[in-house]
């Protein structure tokens, strides 16, 4: 049972508190209400492959009360008003288990993730994997996303949640070279190779990093369209010459080394140009790094 201390020195404090969000009275407490919740993905293209999220869709949701004297709260991993409640959007609508109540005139700080985990053992080193296989859902499920909703209030009625990428997409195009005879290939196998796959996120702040213990591995790009692959990657600096990127066409394999440096939340594009002779293939790191939020 939570236990509320109340402190009459502080009761004017608390009610300026309370008016920034128009407090209201509470509801009565055998019929509590249910927080709502609106969650928005990043601007245009949006998720790592779609604008809206998608029937079965869940999200991990955290609620923190702020104290008697209006300051938030720290998230912890437990003891918080909700504790990594379940959402999951049924078509448009979010079903949240367990439920999350607004209690009294409370004021609560939001936190909230993307792609939802059952087993969440650190708030400060939240462990993320990415998927090695990134075609099909692979590349949605390996794009962490975040989102903190500050001061909401009941009677401001549903709590938006605004996510941001807190990793990094690496866009790979194929172009063809001048003595690239026919087209595009439609099958080609593209790989990002010598990177650390195993993020840390802080779900307090969306500050993410790569985890120090984990190997480099391998993971593969997915196909947007013939010659278009994008792939998610950790946050990193990959700062020796390396194979980076690894093109497989017609059991030819076109192998790239690189620095890089993904940054979180960005967008880099690669142009690597097809020649018939694997040894002449050539790489453009030009087009760049956009902000993906």
């Amino acid at each position: 049972m939570r236990k509320r201390i109340i402190e009459y020195g502080i009761f004017i404090p608390m009610l300026l508190a309370l008016a920034s969000c128009g407090g209201r009275l509470a509801p009565d407490p055998d019929y509590p209400e249910p927080m709502t919740f609106a969650p928005f993905l990043p601007g245009a293209p949006g998720r790592a492959t779609a604008t809206s999220f998608e029937d079965g869709d869940e999200i991990g949701i955290f609620a923190v009360s702020h104290d008697a004297h209006g300051m938030p709260r720290r998230l912890e991993i437990s003891g918080n008003w909700a504790n990594n409640s379940k959402a999951v959007n049924d078509g448009g609508e979010w079903t949240v288990s367990p439920p999350v109540y607004w209690h009294e005139d409370d004021i609560f700080d939001i936190y909230s993730y993307y792609p939802y985990a059952s087993d969440v053992r650190s708030i400060e080193n939240f462990r993320f994997e990415l998927e090695s296989d990134q075609r099909g859902k692979g590349l949605t499920l390996s794009d962490f996303l975040w989102a903190k909703t500050s001061s909401a209030c009941r009677e401001a009625g549903t709590v938006p949640l605004h996510f941001t990428h807190r990793l990094s997409r690496l866009d790979i195009n194929l172009v063809k070279g001048p003595d690239y005879e026919g087209d595009l290939p439609s099958d080609a196998i593209v790989k990002v190779h010598g990177t650390v796959p195993v993020a840390l996120v802080n779900l307090e702040t969306g500050d993410v990093e790569k985890d120090p213990e984990s190997p480099v591995g391998t993971v593969i790009a997915c196909c947007n369209a013939p010659g278009s692959y994008s792939a998610i990657v950790v946050p990193q600096k990959i700062l020796n010459q390396i194979p980076l990127v690894e093109v497989i066409v017609d059991d030819v394999s076109y192998l790239l080394s690189s620095k890089f440096i993904f940054g979180s939340g960005m967008r880099h594009s690669l142009d690597i140009v097809l020649s018939d002779n694997p040894d002449k293939v050539l790489i453009s790191i030009g087009g760049g790094v956009i902000d993906w939020n």
